[in-house]
């Protein structure tokens, strides 16, 4: 039984992560100071080897990473296109110290542990084609603070490599999504769009039969979706087959147009009722047109293909929104 902290394992992505550890005789010590989703009560608390620690990454001291196998960093600030814009300098600078402790710490008190840093596809935001792990060092530098600090945590963790022996894997998960998000909203309750990632965002305006639908510019814009549930499982592998050094994109099966996705989302909800129509929102100028992964090097490595297509994706978060909001028309 390897014994991991998950730094973020209470986020989105971290609770897959740990659930699949946990499914495996792998013993997980969560820590999360719950800055996105306030207190949430995930059913793994209670597992007899999950240990919860409620702290951010930053408080921590080295003595707190003593005795770990593996050390995984998801904790970040993260959301949809308008709260990485609006707040440019502090995600910047907070997902910067929250990774810098976390590697100091580390080098500190648990030398022989791999660190796995968790990414984003954000760092290819100036690709326009499919991309590949070599791209990373060869592209264009993002042009939004949260792809360029996600870079730059690359160059971090490897430069802690290449001067003190860091061992380290950095995974580049492509949009997590699934069960688990719900749209963002604001101190008065309403629903912000844009906070949060578009498939809940998406979910939540079909729900409400928004009319017209609201979509970021010409809604041309190209992703590659990715179900958490799919990210844990190759993480889980690529930890008990001891790969280090090394960098992978994690990427689902199917790349798709906002426009579609829009579409498709609301025949799944509205099966019955005929598209409204789009009323086009203004979109940043650093807006991504296109971010489509492949990952023919996971492939190669874990021989693993992703399980889950965007309609199982949909699916899937349709029934965490239904289940976990009410409906309210008097949406921002």
């Amino acid at each position: 039984m390897s014994k991991v902290l998950c730094l973020g394992g209470a986020g989105f992505i971290g609770s897959y992560i740990t659930r699949e550890l946990l499914q495996h005789a792998h013993q997980v010590t969560v820590v999360d100071n719950f800055s996105k989703y306030g207190p949430v009560e995930h059913d793994y608390f209670a597992h007899p080897a999950c240990e919860l620690v409620v702290k951010d990454v930053r408080g921590m001291m080295p003595d707190e990473f003593q005795g770990f196998d593996y050390v995984l960093c998801l904790a970040a600030l993260i959301g949809g296109i308008r709260y990485f814009h609006s707040i440019p300098y502090r995600i910047a600078r907070e997902n910067t110290e929250i990774l810098t402790r976390a590697i100091d710490c580390t080098l500190d008190a648990a030398p022989e542990a791999l660190f796995v840093y968790f990414s984003s596809s954000m760092v290819y935001e100036r690709v326009l084609r499919p991309v590949t792990e070599a791209d990373a060092l060869t592209q264009q530098v993002p042009l939004t603070n949260y792809g360029m600090q996600k870079l730059f945590g690359e160059y971090l963790v490897r430069g802690a490599h290449e001067e003190y022996g860091l061992r380290y894997l950095t995974v580049r998960p492509f949009n997590a999504v699934g069960s688990g998000e719900l749209p963002a909203t604001g101190r008065d309750g309403l629903v912000e769009f844009g906070m949060a990632h578009v498939i809940p965002d998406f979910i939540y305006k079909a729900l409400i039969r928004q009319s017209p639908f609201e979509i970021f510019g010409d809604g041309e814009q190209i992703r590659t979706f990715t179900h958490a549930r799919d990210i844990a499982y190759a993480v889980r592998r690529l930890l008990e087959i001891q790969v280090s050094e090394d960098d992978f994109n994690v990427c689902g099966p199917v790349s798709i147009s906002m426009a579609d996705l829009a579409m498709r989302i609301w025949q799944h909800v509205n099966p019955q009722v005929m598209f409204p129509g789009f009323s086009h929102t203004p979109v940043p100028p650093s807006d991504v047109r296109m971010r489509i992964g492949t990952s023919e090097k996971l492939m190669r490595v874990l021989r693993w293909r992703p399980g889950l297509g965007i309609d199982a994706i949909i699916d899937d978060s349709l029934q965490y929104v239904r289940g976990h909001m009410t409906w309210d028309a008097s949406v921002r």
